[in-house]
């Protein structure tokens, strides 16, 4: 009879700690002075960024593709260009691949922890003598948060 009251008991506190854990409704707030509904919170500032927002720098750049540092990019004039967009072409423009001679024309954005190293949006690419135009492609997002130039 007494293991039987201490089990019932043992039961009644877990199952009391339990309900206690349980998250309950959070802290309602008036609505915003705009009309927005209850539950938004009090509204503060946006933060700051954490960094400044980066110019581009417009560059024409030729050299060797090759491997570096595990992604795709060419050594020019001291500076190290990544371009990653390149690797989606690789199958299908003739002669892009490791040890192609091309050139590039686009927008450089510099990393802040490493002024030497950019990566590369291309609005051109020569390879093999002949041109690609990337100029009509969709960067970023647009004003409804797909990407731009999506039609759904």
């Amino acid at each position: 009879m007494k293991k039987v009251t201490v089990l019932l008991g043992v039961l009644a506190l877990l199952s009391g700690g339990f309900v206690m854990a349980q998250p309950g409704p959070g802290p309602v707030y008036p609505p915003a002075p705009w009309g927005a509904p209850r539950g938004y919170g009090p509204q503060v500032p946006p933060a700051p960024p954490a960094f400044a927002p980066v110019q581009a720098e417009v560059v024409k750049v030729d050299g060797t593709l090759s491997l570096i540092n595990g992604r795709i990019g060419l050594k020019s004039g001291g500076k190290t260009y990544y371009v990653p967009m390149l690797g989606k072409y690789a199958g299908f423009i003739e002669g892009l691949k490791e040890g192609a001679y091309v050139k590039l024309e686009g927008y450089a954005f510099p990393y802040p922890w490493a002024p030497e190293y950019y990566t590369l949006r291309v609005t051109k690419l020569t390879v093999g003598g002949k041109d690609y135009d990337f100029s009509q492609l969709a960067y970023g997002y647009g004003r409804r948060g797909g990407m731009m130039g999506r039609r759904w």
